[in-house]
């Protein structure tokens, strides 16, 4: 089943693709969308091919940060709806929860995660295997954006962690993030301090954020999604921590290890299936985009031994992890000499 999100995800693409001089309509007709997507926030495309449009304007153009320039110029109504629910909280960490809560309704292919510990919180973007740069670096700056829409431009993280590996200048990062990000990290996150979340937000009101959450939930109650969508979200999120087990899985979703694999199989899938797919995807993405050891690679993909991995890695692809590697980063070098020719 296909992910979607509002074409407001690409808000701005068509000014900076003009800018750096890229055919915006040409990406969207190879990527399958109408050309109303790139002027009308409104319509539910597949969030997959917003992607793929991205990096292929960052290709072509040459421009690493092709996202971050687009993202510049980003405001919290651009998040519609939720953007008016997440204006309207009494603090900070209200609006977060919020944004976590109602972000599938911008797009169902991420999901954010607010965990405090001790002086700081960790706000993280949970993400599909198949993201790669572009639109990794837009859904945190995106959260940064919000974040100065509420505290202020000159406001800052603490901390700005991606798990590709860095471009090769940083100017642009510096100046969206107002920090030089880390890369080649175990998450993607923006840590912030936890007193910011006790900012009051001026501009709250709590009888409209009332009618707007009711609104908003009655949606959440009729959303429907594939149980397979979302038991792949959580294999994402928990392989890092070495958790990921149906019944851990299961629990999550209020259910138990039996109903799970009973409901997973009227989509004629497995748990078992479900994960062998997403690891599959994530190695892809991992070993392409980032120059990480392979053994912090098998780590993110919960193997207990980096000779687990290598074993696993060889059945799935057919060649070792390095040799993926390699072959992945002398295509780029290709792909890239045909551009530029």
């Amino acid at each position: 089943m296909s992910q979607l999100g509002r074409t407001a995800g690409l808000t701005g693409f068509l000014e900076v693709s003009r800018k750096v001089g890229v055919d915006a309509y040409q990406l969207a007709a190879a990527a399958g969308l109408p050309p109303a997507a790139l002027t009308d926030p409104d319509l539910r495309v597949s969030v997959e091919a917003m992607a793929r449009m991205f990096e292929a304007a960052a290709e072509q153009s040459g421009v690493e940060d092709f996202a971050l320039q687009v993202a510049v110029g980003r405001r919290l109504s651009n998040l519609g709806v939720v953007g008016l629910v997440i204006r309207e909280q009494p603090t900070v960490r209200h609006a977060l929860q919020a944004y976590a809560r109602y972000q599938w309704l911008q797009n169902d292919a991420y999901s954010i995660d607010i965990r405090e510990e001790g002086e700081r919180a960790v706000i993280r973007v949970l993400y599909p295997p198949w993201q790669q740069r572009q639109v990794a670096e837009l859904s945190l700056a995106t959260v940064v954006r919000n974040l100065k829409a509420i505290l202020g431009e000159a406001w800052r993280p603490l901390e700005v962690s991606f798990t590709h590996a860095a471009p090769a200048r940083l100017d642009t990062h510096r100046r969206v993030f107002g920090v030089t990000p880390l890369f080649d990290q175990d998450t993607m996150a923006v840590v912030v301090r936890r007193a910011d979340l006790d900012v009051r937000i001026p501009t709250a009101d709590p009888a409209m954020a009332r009618q707007i959450a009711a609104y908003l939930e009655r949606l959440t109650l009729e959303r429907s999604r594939q149980l397979s969508d979302k038991v792949a979200d959580l294999i994402v999120a928990l392989l890092p921590d070495g958790l990921c087990t149906v019944e851990r899985v299961a629990q999550h979703l209020g259910m138990d290890r039996r109903t799970l694999h009973r409901r997973l199989a009227t989509e004629q899938l497995t748990f078992s299936g479900i994960l062998d797919e997403t690891r599959r995807n994530m190695a892809a993405g991992l070993l392409s985009a980032s120059d990480r050891p392979l053994q912090s690679v098998a780590d993110l993909l919960g193997f207990s031994s980096l000779s687990a991995f290598a074993h696993w890695f060889r059945r799935k692809f057919g060649q070792s992890a390095s040799a993926y590697r390699a072959a992945q980063a002398a295509a780029a070098r290709s792909d890239a000499l045909v551009s530029a020719a």
